[in-house]
């Protein structure tokens, strides 16, 4: 068999190695549970949410605004703008997340919404737990927001912030808005993971650099070997 030219196998390669160093994408949130946002002027509360509410304002079994991928958005024209956002006076609400099945999370990313004038604050810090069976919770990360970040501009700023402060691994991701000093208005609109299915690995993956310098040496080589 006439073996493929150089340039054909280093095509090949990267692409495989194209592959692997794209494994790690979103995550679809199967559901999530919380208490929900405040029922005023039909836009402070949770919108789209689809699964059940409780006598008691109690969220579960769907999703809503914080998973239809409206990441932000203004809000200076009135009351009616704050709908992509959930919005919590006076309270630090706990969400749990549930991610479908098992995955190793290296990212969490939430949106919230600052407008001072309008007594919408950040929180003052967020917790992070993961769980295999939504009983048993291993070990918290928080998450404190510097001053700056709770202070990302004027009326109308985004606070964008990662919140792990480590990878996590498991089906449910049960987050906690600590709220600041002010105690007043928390706007969350959007929550985003980002991992890979399964439990951790023992064995650390080489990172995408690390994989590009294995398949060019390997098929460098390989090119020696025929020369």
């Amino acid at each position: 068999m006439t073996p493929r030219p150089f340039t054909t196998r280093l095509s090949v390669g990267l692409a495989a190695l194209c592959l692997l160093s794209s494994a790690q994408a979103g995550i679809a949130v199967s559901a999530y549970s919380m208490p929900d946002g405040v029922d005023l002027w039909g836009a402070y509360f949770d919108n789209a949410y689809n699964g059940t509410r409780s006598a008691t304002r109690y969220l579960s079994g769907g999703t809503g605004d914080l998973t239809d991928g409206v990441l932000s958005a203004s809000v200076s024209a009135g009351y009616g703008a704050w709908a992509p956002y959930v919005m919590w006076d006076e309270q630090s609400p706990t969400i749990t997340f549930d991610l479908g099945s098992t995955h190793t999370v290296n990212s969490v990313m939430a949106y919230f919404k600052y407008y001072p004038q309008a007594a919408v604050y950040m929180p003052g810090s967020l917790s992070l737990r993961f769980s295999s069976d939504g009983v048993n919770y291993g070990s918290t990360q928080l998450r404190t927001l510097s001053v700056s970040e709770r202070v990302p501009g004027g009326n109308d700023s985004n606070g964008i912030f990662e919140l792990l402060t480590s990878p996590g691994n498991g089906r449910f991701v049960e987050l906690t808005l600590n709220n600041g000093p002010e105690n007043r208005w928390l706007a969350l609109s959007e929550v985003v993971f980002d991992g890979t299915p399964g439990a951790a690995s023992s064995v650390p993956e080489p990172g995408s650099a690390g994989l590009l310098l294995v398949a060019l040496a390997g098929l460098g080589w390989a090119q020696r070997r025929r020369a």
